[in-house]
């Protein structure tokens, strides 16, 4: 009895990760690089929107039709291509996830992180000249 449960545990686990193990395989079998540049964005308070022209490049070993998306905003599709490159504007308070995706699975992505230069103060200062 212990030995069936134990093969009956295997063969549930087996069929809910396998699933994911296939799509994780297919994506590496695939082969994408994606870069971003630049990689930080830089806000001048924290909290602030951060605004900055990205520019991110792919590139296959076999010609593939992919699609790059900013979260869950498509910003361009492609056919059948081995490398391209699109710029687009970014603007954003966090961080963000480029992702570059293969029949709406996502074989690559980058971060776009976001940074400043003076963190936001919870004091506000009142000036009084008397």
């Amino acid at each position: 009895m212990y030995f069936k449960s134990q093969w009956l545990l295997c063969l549930l686990l087996l069929a809910v990760f396998a699933p994911s193990l296939e799509a994780d395989e297919a994506a590496a079998a695939l082969h994408v690089e994606l870069n971003v540049t630049p990689e930080t964005c830089i806000s001048l308070q924290q909290g602030r929107t951060c605004y900055s022209k990205i520019t991110a490049r792919w590139q296959s070993g076999q010609p593939l039709d992919l699609c790059l998306a900013l979260g869950a905003q498509i910003l361009r599709c492609w056919t059948q291509q081995q490398q391209a490159e699109h710029q687009f504007e970014f603007a954003a308070a966090s961080s963000g996830k480029v992702i570059l995706l293969h029949q709406e699975q996502p074989v690559a992505q980058a971060t776009i992180a976001v940074n400043w230069v003076h963190k936001a103060s919870k004091t506000k200062r009142h000036w009084r000249l008397f």
